[in-house]
C-alpha cells in the first residue's frame, strides 16, 4: 500500500522545510521530497542575513516584526540541537556612500516607526568608529538586532532537526506527481507516496513547471564568494550592508560578499565576472580590505522574483489540493519561517492570506 500523508512537499529548502515544521505544529503529517540534496538551491548560500532595513534607503521590510520573531526563534531553536554553530548576532552597519543615499536613509528612518533597539541612526563620525576605515557619507545605520547566519549550515542542521522529529524527508529523488481520485500519487523508488495535499517549494524550477508556467516570474541569479584576508584577522565582528553585503561569521580572518542580481545569464555556475563585481562592490565600502583579500570559494544560486517583489503561497485555481510556496527571493531568511506558519494557519483555521502574497492576485 502507497504510504499516506496529509502534504506532500516537493523541495527542502527554506520555504519547503518551515512549511513542514509549521505543518507539524497542528498535528499534520508531511513528506518532503528534494531532487538533490538538503539546501543545495538558492536556499543553501554559505552567508546571508537577517536584515529588516532593506533597499538603497534602508526601508523597514513588510511584515519586520512578525517575520524577525519568527525566524530569530526557529535559529534559537535548531542551534539548540546542533553541534554546528552557524549564526551570530553581531550587529548590522548600514553606512550611506554618497550624500543622496544619506538624505534618503535618515527621511526614511525618521518617517518609519521602528521597536525599541531595532535601529539607531549615526553621524558619519559615529559610523567610523563602529568601523574605522568603512566609507561613508553623512551617516548611517546601526541595527542591533542584525543576524548573520551561514545560510546552508542552518538548513542542513534544520533537516536534521525535523527528521529527528518524524518528518521523512526523501532526497535523490524527482518523482513527477499524478493527480488521481483526490490524490496526489509520487512514485519513488522504493515507495508510493498517497498525498492529500502537494505543496511545490522548488525554487525556481517552477518556471518551468506545467502547473505554474502561467504566473509572471523573473530568474535572477546570485552570486556570493568567500574571501580571507591574508596576514592578519578583521578588526570588525559585524555584518556590513551597503553596496551588496558582508557577512561576518566565526573565523577570524575571512567573509562572505555578496551578492550579484543577474537577470539575464547564460549558465548557472559561479564565474570569474561574478567574483570582478563582488570585488567591485567591495570595494567601494572597505577599499584597503579589498586589496588584502583573496578569493576562498565562489558560490551560485537562482531565485525568484515576483512583479510586486513578494512571495507566492496559495491553492492553484484548477486544483483543490495543490499549491505553491515561492518567490522568497532575496529576502527568503528572513521572511520564509514567518510566512510558513502564516500558511499553515490558513489551512487549518481558514486565516485569509495577506493580499500582497496571495497566489489570486495572478488569477
Amino acid at each position: 500500500m502507497p504510504h499516506h500523508t496529509d502534504y506532500c512537499i516537493l523541495g527542502a529548502g527554506i520555504a519547503g522545510l518551515s512549511l513542514a515544521d509549521a505543518l507539524s505544529d497542528y498535528d499534520l503529517s508531511s513528506v518532503v521530497i528534494e531532487k538533490n540534496s538538503i539546501g543545495s538551491g538558492a536556499s543553501g548560500t554559505p552567508g546571508g542575513l537577517v536584515n529588516p532595513a532593506t533597499g538603497r534607503r534602508a526601508k523597514k521590510t513588510w511584515k519586520a516584526e512578525q517575520s524577525y520573531e519568527s525566524i530569530a526563534a526557529n535559529l534559537e531553536k535548531v542551534q539548540s540541537h546542533s553541534d554546528t554553530r552557524f549564526y551570530r548576532n553581531n550587529g548590522l552597519l548600514r553606512p550611506a556612500l554618497l550624500k543622496k543615499m544619506a538624505r534618503k536613509m535618515k527621511e526614511q528612518y525618521e518617517n518609519t516607526t521602528w521597536p525599541d533597539g531595532w535601529c539607531q541612526w549615526k553621524s558619519k563620525e559615529e559610523i567610523q568608529k563602529i568601523h574605522p576605515g568603512v566609507k561613508c557619507v553623512d551617516g548611517g545605520l546601526w541595527l542591533p538586532i542584525g543576524l548573520t547566519v551561514d545560510i546552508g549550515s542552518y538548513i542542513k542542521a534544520y533537516g536534521h532537526y525535523l527528521e529527528n522529529n518524524g518528518i521523512n524527508i526523501v532526497c535523490g529523488e524527482q518523482p513527477y506527481p499524478i493527480s488521481e481520485d483526490g490524490y496526489w500519487l509520487l512514485e519513488l523508488d522504493e515507495i508510493t507516496i498517497k498525498a492529500d495535499h502537494l505543496v511545490f517549494a522548488t525554487g525556481h524550477t517552477i518556471a518551468t513547471s506545467p502547473f505554474w508556467d502561467w504566473i509572471p516570474l523573473e530568474l535572477i541569479k546570485g552570486q556570493v564568494a568567500k574571501f580571507k584576508k591574508e596576514s592578519s584577522s578583521l578588526s570588525f565582528s559585524h555584518s556590513i550592508s551597503s553596496l551588496g553585503y558582508i557577512a561576518r561569521l566565526d573565523e577570524e580572518d575571512t567573509f562572505i560578499q555578496g551578492s550579484t542580481y543577474e537577470h539575464d545569464f547564460t549558465h548557472l555556475n559561479p564565474d570569474a565576472e561574478g567574483e570582478s563585481y563582488l570585488r567591485k562592490r567591495m570595494r567601494r565600502s572597505l577599499p584597503q580590505l579589498e586589496k588584502q583579500s583573496k578569493l576562498v570559494d565562489q558560490w551560485a544560486g537562482v531565485r525568484i522574483s515576483t512583479p510586486n517583489y513578494k512571495p507566492i503561497l496559495g491553492l492553484h485555481p484548477a486544483y483543490s489540493n495543490l499549491h505553491l510556496f515561492s518567490g522568497l527571493g532575496s529576502k527568503g531568511l528572513l521572511l520564509g519561517k514567518f510566512l510558513a506558519e502564516h500558511y499553515a494557519d490558513h489551512l487549518t483555521n481558514g486565516t485569509p492570506l495577506y493580499p500582497e502574497i496571495d497566489i489570486n492576485r495572478f488569477t
